[in-house]
């Protein structure tokens, strides 16, 4: 009763720093910080006024076939219980941070399924509950912490079902579990091979069947939807907003693959170590590699001494996904392994940490030596990883989030300007576009960047990209641009808002139409750009 007691006082204690930032972001300032979480609110939305499950934002509305539908039905709630945008923001905030309590529970679940003790159990989750990549989806609108949770749920199940005299349904449960996942993230797409493998591997054939069997409907009735639902325009706007396959194959020709895959490795490498340690300016790319590389080393000696295989090959399937992918695998993408490697960083510590021990009993003074060094060494990162969590809670991520309010305290002008002066019917260019619509009510889209040309570091040819804004505007219809000081944000391209800015005052086409010091709008003249020659964005 006790250590239930100390338990749930420790579970309250780790959720308070989120709940704080929660209840402080609750207006949610960030919202479009990653883009997707906007593009979801406002799938939300369009399922929640019966329109389907659309890209409302988008001129034409076309069908969200990218994100399955799972997360933004939960969001279509938000938009049920208050159709009022932005009052209804903290609701969304409420539905968000939610998800944290569940994924913590599945991860000491986790956690003592692989036998941990009791007090390490209790270490670890303090850990993922502190983690401030975890803080930030439990206020923002990402389906990572829902997605996990159900990854874990599957996988924890299946290695349930593994055991002598286990009851039929936990496969099927498990199917159920990963059925939910891929359908609130399609990465979770090996789970449907992955699990049945370490069944059959058991020679549990029929729960092999029961998981596959469950989980196969979620997955080929998404395919099935998409596949008669999906824009056969391949222009670069269509692809990046409704088909993976086609970004995919566009970013990622055969010739490339091995680029895309040792810059992804990397990638993963420095996504799994930023996790881990948390990602600040301070932080040291080597440190990250080497923490990853020892986390998943860990992970490899836990499944031997555990034998449980369940999640490290589900994470192997996802982890082969990215790094053929066309993105470079961050924390978001690397965050469902992110319980598997903290227990694999913490058995190959421990690891160590016997090994030092053993060094500390040998007569030479050498080995002694050897022994003060490695236990300085782990006081070290242990201090560095708790120096960087607490800073990451109560002063970067404060100092962060206070800077989204301030950019979009900057943009509510431009916003009420449109919304008062743009017809209803006009496009709108803006970096980020579904949080135009959703304040604006008016259609909008962004230029998107391929990641081909961050594969290839071809500045030049991004550069080259953003001054085809005249040709975008009227290949698209555009009535008005929107530019603000900070776009290209998340693209990592510092330049990219100067040179867009060029490319517009540099056109005929485009006339100013209202300033402040932190942004502009501009008025789109088709008849004035069809005269002028530029180059074409199938170029690229």
């Amino acid at each position: 009763m006790l250590r239930k007691l100390m338990a749930a006082g420790v579970f309250v204690l780790v959720l308070a720093p989120a709940t704080y930032l929660a209840w402080t972001y609750r207006a949610m300032p960030h919202l479009g910080y990653y883009h997707d979480d906007s593009l979801y609110f406002v799938a939300g939305k369009s399922l929640a006024a019966g329109d389907g499950y659309r890209i409302a934002s988008l001129p034409g509305e076309p069908y969200q076939t990218k994100y399955p539908p799972l997360y933004s039905g939960l969001l279509a709630i938000v938009w049920k219980i208050d159709p009022s945008f932005p009052s209804n923001l903290p609701i969304a905030t409420l539905l968000a941070w939610l998800f944290l309590p569940a994924y913590l529970a599945m991860v000491w679940l986790f956690l003592r399924q692989c036998s941990f003790s009791w007090r390490v159990q209790c270490l670890l989750v303090s850990i993922a509950g502190l983690s401030p990549i975890a803080a930030v989806f439990s206020f923002s609108l990402m389906p990572e912490l829902l997605f996990t949770a159900l990854l874990l749920a599957s996988v924890w199940l299946a290695e349930k079902s593994l055991q002598p005299n286990a009851s039929r349904w936990l496969p099927v449960l498990a199917g159920i579990c990963g059925a939910l996942a891929y359908l609130t993230k399609s990465a979770a797409a090996p789970l449907l091979l992955t699990a049945p493998i370490c069944f059959l591997w058991r020679k549990q054939f029929g729960n092999a069947l029961r998981f596959f069997v469950t989980m196969l409907p979620a997955v080929a009735g998404w395919q099935w939807w998409v596949s008669g639902h999906l824009s056969r325009s391949w222009d670069l706007v269509t692809l990046y907003y409704t088909n993976y396959a086609g970004f995919q194959i566009f970013n990622v020709p055969a010739r490339d693959l091995p680029l895309v895959m040792w810059h992804n490795l990397d990638g993963f490498l420095m996504g799994a170590g930023k996790l881990l340690t948390f990602d600040m300016p301070i932080g040291s790319k080597h440190l990250e590699r080497v923490i990853a590389i020892a986390a998943m080393a860990g992970c490899v000696r836990l499944a031997r001494k555990s034998g449980q295989l369940q999640y490290p090959l589900a994470a192997l399937g996802m982890s082969a996904l990215l790094l053929v992918w066309h993105y470079t695998p961050d924390q978001r993408f690397v965050f469902p392994m992110y319980p598997l490697l903290l227990a694999g960083l913490w058995t190959e510590l421990a690891n160590v940490c016997v090994a030092l021990q053993a060094s500390w009993k040998k007569p030479a003074n050498a080995d002694r030596s050897a022994a003060v060094v490695g236990a300085g060494l782990l006081a070290a990162l242990a201090a560095f990883i708790a120096f960087t969590t607490v800073f990451g809670l109560f002063k970067f991520l404060p100092d962060l989030f206070d800077s989204y309010r301030t950019a979009l305290e900057q943009r509510r002008p431009a916003y009420e300007w449109i919304a008062r002066n743009a017809p209803q019917q006009a496009t709108v260019f803006a970096y980020d576009d579904p949080l135009l619509y959703l304040y604006t009510g008016r259609k909008s889209l962004n230029m998107p960047i391929p990641p081909k040309l961050y594969y290839h570091n071809d500045d030049a040819g991004i550069d080259k990209l953003l001054h085809t804004i005249p040709d975008f505007a009227r290949q698209y219809n555009l009535g008005y641009a929107l530019l603000f000081h900070d776009d290209f944000y998340r693209d990592l391209h510092e330049n990219g808002a100067r040179h867009l800015s060029e490319a517009v005052r540099g056109s005929h086409a485009f006339e100013k139409a209202f300033e402040t010091p932190a942004l502009s709008i501009y008025r789109f003249n088709n008849a004035t750009s069809a005269g002028q020659t530029t180059a074409s964005n199938s170029a690229f």
